[in-house]
């Protein structure tokens, strides 16, 4: 096997260096300067765009400036129920199986103090109150509360204990 010899000339070896080091400090400058050059185009592109939007923004300002006649609902999202009349104090809901002291709270602090609100009110609504006071009330159950309201609204105590006991025996 034939190895080429290589010959090293240590005579052209500090111009090979410094021609390499010219090339490396050309190559260097010419990148520098084409990022400089396109960053300066992107940033450019960026304020351009900038200044539209602020001018779209101060437009859409001035549309909604105008002064409204009509009240805006502010908290659409949560039923107002009237307060409870002075004639009427709120009724015990703990007597409905599954409220319990804290449960009646959640639901006084919602609104429902008598036994008609909690029978018009809607299951998922009911529930969504228990979710959002924690994990802990959630494993309640309150699908026959409207049911059970009902009877106490209408004073039916004997119907409401028979349903109370199917209810804790596990009987639908």
């Amino acid at each position: 096997m034939n190895v080429p010899a290589i010959s090293l000339d240590l005579d052209s070896l500090p111009v090979a260096v410094a021609e390499i080091t010219v090339l490396l400090i050309a190559a260097t400058l010419a990148g520098w300067f084409l990022a400089k050059v396109i960053i300066r185009k992107r940033i450019d592109n960026l304020q351009q765009l900038i200044e539209e939007k602020k001018y779209e923004l101060a437009q859409y300002r001035t549309l909604t400036n105008t002064t409204v006649d009509y009240p805006i609902a502010t908290n659409a999202h949560k039923t107002v129920y009237p307060p409870i009349s002075p004639d009427h104090a709120p009724d015990d809901l703990k007597v409905i199986e599954g409220i319990g002291p804290k449960i009646e709270e959640i639901l006084n602090k919602e609104g429902i103090h008598t036994y008609e609100q909690l029978m018009e009110t809607s299951l998922l609504r009911i529930a969504s109150f228990l979710k959002k006071a924690g994990p802990r009330y959630q494993l309640h159950d309150p699908s026959t509360w409207p049911q059970q309201a009902g009877l106490a609204k209408q004073q039916k105590w004997e119907e409401l204990e028979r349903l109370k006991l199917k209810l804790i025996s596990g009987r639908s």
